[in-house]
């Protein structure tokens, strides 16, 4: 199970640095910037990354297409609600909840999709088949293009951060044969009652990093070691990646995982696209280093993530 993340290594940080990873496969840059991503990593737990090779175009064409999916009528969204797929994968609205009495759900709509497993793959919990809407036209093309793009970013970070810490370069990669890593298109609903602070509470993420762009609205903020909320504004041409609980115990808990918040800006809806990188299902992660004993934390990562699907989201009705 996932312990409460030390904050042992943080550091009383005034901003989120900002790291350019353009020489991420220039053997002569690679060491420095692998070390460079392992430090804030350490201190942080969130970093801007530029030079990551998606245009800003891209991006902006998914925000496109996720405002006009999110606009369409709730009944046509509705076609591909997230009950309809075992894997929990299509649309998700505002304030629906799973089976945790105590989890109120969010102020916000979702649209989730994730690798789509080959016809003949095995079957497994949490992989199949997306659900895509008939409408906007191109949706899938464009969305699912933007989320092997994330992916394929998300196995250079993770092979930079092995790097880093002077392990093998498919440390983390070797566990995503079968991933279940994600993409989710978010609409946080416009409250413009002042009295409503925060959008999304404070948390940490679970999983391994996340990718995150963010539309112009703003309203993320970081907590330091100082207990300061520190702004992570939008940057264009950046992404926000961060550490999750996950990659804090795989890392020995060299990295940090970092308490999260957003705060309510009111006036117009907030935008969001997360890549999740979830390595596959029976992955059981361990402290890198560690000699395994009945003692040793571990996590495994499909049960856990199927317990919290199954907490915070709609079960499946098919």
């Amino acid at each position: 199970m996932l312990l409460e993340p030390s904050q042992e290594n943080r550091s009383g940080c005034t901003e989120v640095p900002v790291i350019d990873i353009s020489g991420a496969h220039d053997p002569a840059r690679r060491g420095g910037l692998a070390k460079e991503m392992v430090k804030v990593a350490q201190e942080v737990g969130f970093m801007y990354i530029v030079g990551h090779g998606i245009d800003q175009k891209v991006i902006d064409g998914v925000f496109d297409m996720s405002s006009h999916f999110f606009d369409l009528p709730d009944a046509e969204k509705r076609k591909i609600h997230i009950t309809k797929s075992k894997a929990y994968r299509g649309y998700l609205g505002l304030l629906e909840k799973g089976n945790d009495p105590t989890f109120k759900g969010n102020n916000l709509e979702a649209f989730h999709c994730a690798e789509e497993a080959p016809g003949d793959e095995l079957p497994s919990p949490l992989r199949g088949k997306n659900l895509w809407p008939e409408r906007p036209e191109n949706f899938r093309e464009v969305v699912y293009s933007y989320f092997q793009s994330g992916y394929r970013l998300g196995e250079t970070l993770l092979e930079l951060l092995a790097e880093g810490l002077g392990e093998p370069t498919d440390t983390f990669l070797k566990r995503y044969k079968r991933s279940l890593s994600y993409l989710r298109l978010l609409r946080y609903a416009q409250i413009d009652d002042p009295s409503v602070h925060l959008l999304a509470r404070p948390h940490y993420d679970t999983g391994v990093i996340t990718i995150l762009a963010q539309d112009p609205t703003g309203g993320l903020e970081v907590l330091n070691k100082a207990g300061d909320w520190i702004p992570a504004p939008p940057v264009r041409g950046s992404f926000i990646i961060n550490i999750g609980r996950t990659l804090q115990l795989w890392s020995g808990g060299r990295f940090t995982a970092t308490r999260h918040h957003v705060i309510n800006r009111g006036g117009v809806p907030r935008y969001s696209m997360p890549i999740f990188m979830t390595p596959d299902y029976d992955t059981i992660v361990t402290p890198l280093g560690a000699e395994v004993t009945a003692d040793t934390p571990s996590f495994n990562v499909g049960v856990e993530q199927h317990l919290t699907y199954q907490r915070i989201w709609p079960p499946p009705a098919v």
